[in-house]
């Protein structure tokens, strides 16, 4: 009977499969993608972000709208886990005005994932300059009470900084 070897001339073959050190190798990287996977999965801030940006971006259109208008002033007004667009002044539209990638005026976090927001002005009101008037505000987003990300916006200026 002809060995393996002789069969296959030039190649190194045998019948002895894996080396354990290739086996301990190959599940030391599983563990090490496993580890990774699970880490992403599972924190915290995936939600805060995203939410974050969302509030910049209500934030500045509110001030584009108050930009745009002479007559009314625009705010945001916040409860533990949503915020509205509102308009005050005499010459306001009769229907609501949509928040960009909304279907109403008002933003809800969603409901598992622990969001809440707080500001230092309810409402923050934008004049006619986009400004929030002589005192800074800032705006609080927390999650499950142990990770926030603070925005804040500029007295005067209204410039808006994560």
């Amino acid at each position: 009977m002809m060995k393996r070897k002789q069969i296959f001339k030039g190649q190194w073959w045998n019948n002895r499969g894996f080396t354990l050190i290739e086996i301990i190798a190959v599940l030391v990287i599983l563990l090490i993608l496993t580890a990774v996977a699970v880490s992403r999965g599972t924190s915290t801030k995936n939600d805060l972000v995203p939410q974050a940006d969302i509030v910049k971006s209500h934030l500045r259109f509110a001030q584009l709208k108050a930009l745009q208008d002479d007559l009314n002033a625009w705010s945001i007004t916040f409860s533990s886990t949503s915020y509205a667009l509102v308009c005050t002044g005499t010459n306001c539209p009769s229907t609501p005005i949509h928040l960009p990638s909304e279907s109403s005026s008002t933003h809800t976090f969603p409901s598992g994932a622990g969001i809440t927001i707080t500001s230092t002005s309810s409402p923050l009101n934008f004049d006619s300059w986009g400004s929030p008037g002589t005192s800074a505000a800032s705006v609080t987003l927390s999650q499950s009470g142990s990770t926030s990300i603070v925005i804040n916006v500029a007295a005067n200026t209204g410039y808006i900084t994560p």
